[in-house]
């Protein structure tokens, strides 16, 4: 009997570590995600933005300055406009723009999601 005891102890335990780490990584997420654009930031490389412009137009994130800078050579390079205004503005690095877009479009689309509205409600202080 005090072995089913014992067993019932542990597994308790184990289901509170279990419960804890859960909840952890849903704050993780959380905290990750709803912090992702704040206005700022610069939303690609993070710096913090003195006296944040709305962004323009033809950026869909806050940027600082070097990073708008980039994004508009980017624009450029995507628009056909290949030449090199410095060397590493290579494919590799378009390529680096692109997937980087993607991802924001990706977490975007999440943080619209019922699923991250849930745990936002969940996760609140």
């Amino acid at each position: 009997m005090a072995e089913v005891i014992e067993l019932n102890r542990r597994q308790a335990k184990e289901r509170k570590i279990r419960q804890g780490r859960a909840r952890r990584r849903a704050q993780a997420v959380a905290s990750a995600l709803s912090c992702g654009l704040c206005p700022r930031r610069c939303a690609h490389c993070g710096l913090p933005i003195e006296d944040p412009p709305l962004p323009p137009m033809q950026a869909p994130y806050p940027f600082c300055q070097p990073c708008q800078e980039e994004y508009k050579a980017f624009k450029r390079w995507e628009e056909g406009l290949r030449e090199q205004e410095a060397y590493w503005h290579t494919e590799d690095w378009a390529k680096m723009w692109r997937l980087w877009l993607e991802h924001m479009k990706a977490a975007e689309a999440f943080r619209a999601s019922p699923e991250f509205l849930k745990l936002m409600q969940e996760n609140q202080d």
